[in-house]
């Protein structure tokens, strides 16, 4: 109903529950979740609503009047297709609701933004959305933090105690709010107006300590060091970039040297050793499923030749964005999410060639991601690759105005 009478608001109200995909049930006789469904009633308004159903036009010609322009209508439609595939090399109805999930939905959610969101106003409004968001996942998660409210035992006492807000686990707290947090940081030190926009600071400082609290490192670096390195590449410290590069990356390869890359786990083993243990057992595997990878949903059934360590579980996914795409999407699913990088990256360069305000705060949003990628999963999870499309959407769209988005 709020959807039909404005598609924005349905957007927004999308935005603000991402979490609901944990109310799961069936709908008919199909096990959905109600994040799902909104997405669905979302899409299907659109297309209702002023008969945009009888304008739908497939060709890929400039001269259509397609909103999503250029090389990103090839990027998703072979990314689509390629899912299509990794769901045919391991098709289970679970596999397929996955694909649902991670792919076709964000894609219909994603087409729907980008055709709706029109001007600075709607992106505002987009960027209260998302801080409406991370309000109420803070306010869960304080809340949580002086009660037993959704403890699991294995993150309260006598184990570390760790946030998870409404989730199950702590990563999926910060992996939803870490480029956020990201985002509001980037918006008030880039602003010119610190005292006005001070809710930003104070939005980002909640996303830390999110992080802080969920004991997330991966989290906690990734927006430490896209912090740093947006310092570096500023105006101000622009002439010591090279040199706070390079002592940076020889601090890197000094840390680097002294690890052991085949280390022998045991039950005190950190969690940076149990990844590079994973990511070795993945490699392996991937060298005998070059092509394919394991299928989607298909890579704890794919290791399990290849692992070697009894004790330890089997992941869903092995916390690598790129060994996540590979296993997942195989060799062509990586080589286009790979592809989509680079076509962010353009974006970017277009809105920094722009001088746009938004173009740090994006840029500190995306590296955030990035960099929690490389040691975890943030796409392959509802909301997540729900998020990633609000994301993409928002960059585009930036980088397709004629003007300034002040924010």
């Amino acid at each position: 109903m709020v959807a039909y009478r404005n598609l924005l608001w349905g957007i927004g109200a999308i935005i603000v529950l991402l979490p609901t995909y944990l109310w799961r049930f069936e709908f008919i006789i199909f096990p959905t979740s109600f994040l799902e469904l909104m997405i669905i009633a979302l899409f299907v308004i659109w297309l209702v609503k002023d008969k945009r159903y009888s304008q739908i036009n497939f060709s890929l010609n400039k001269k259509t009047n397609n909103a999503l322009s250029g090389p990103l209508q090839y990027l998703l439609g072979l990314w689509l297709i390629v899912s299509v595939l990794a769901l045919l090399t391991n098709f289970t109805w679970g596999s397929l609701g996955l694909w649902r999930a991670y792919f076709l939905e964000p894609m219909m959610f994603l087409l729907v933004f980008v055709y709706s969101v029109k001007g600075i106003r709607d992106l505002k409004f987009i960027i209260v959305c998302l801080m409406m968001l991370l309000l109420w996942l803070f306010e869960i998660a304080m809340y949580q933090n002086f009660t037993n409210y959704n403890y699991l035992l294995a993150y309260n006492f006598p184990h570390i105690k760790r946030l998870t807000g409404p989730f199950l686990y702590p990563n999926a707290l910060s992996l939803l709010t870490a480029p956020l947090a990201a985002l509001f940081s980037g918006l008030w030190i880039y602003s010119k107006d610190k005292l006005q926009n001070i809710h930003y600071l104070v939005l980002a400082i909640m996303g830390v300590v999110l992080a802080v609290l969920s004991v997330s490192q991966g989290a906690i670096l990734a927006i430490g060091i896209s912090l740093f390195l947006c310092l570096i590449l500023a105006k101000k410290w622009y002439k010591y970039g090279i040199a706070i590069l390079l002592v940076l990356a020889l601090g890197v390869l000094l840390i680097v040297s002294t690890l052991d890359f085949n280390p022998r786990l045991n039950l005190q083993s950190s969690s940076l050793d149990i990844r590079f243990n994973q990511w070795q057992e993945t490699r392996t595997m991937l060298s005998d499923n070059f092509v394919l990878g394991s299928g989607l949903a298909g890579y704890q059934n794919a290791l399990k030749p290849y692992h070697q360590t009894d004790w330890l579980e089997i992941f869903l996914y092995p916390h690598n964005i790129f060994l996540n795409f590979w296993t997942e999407l195989g060799i062509m699913g990586l080589g286009i999410f790979i592809s989509l990088l680079v076509y962010l990256g353009c974006l970017l360069k277009k809105i920094f060639k722009y001088n746009y305000s938004l173009f740090w705060p994006l840029t500190l949003m995306w590296s955030t991601w990035l960099i929690h990628g490389l040691v975890d999963v943030p796409y392959f999870k509802n909301d997540l690759a729900v998020l990633f499309f609000i994301m993409l959407g928002f960059t585009f769209l930036v980088s397709t105005y004629k003007k300034d988005v002040k924010i």
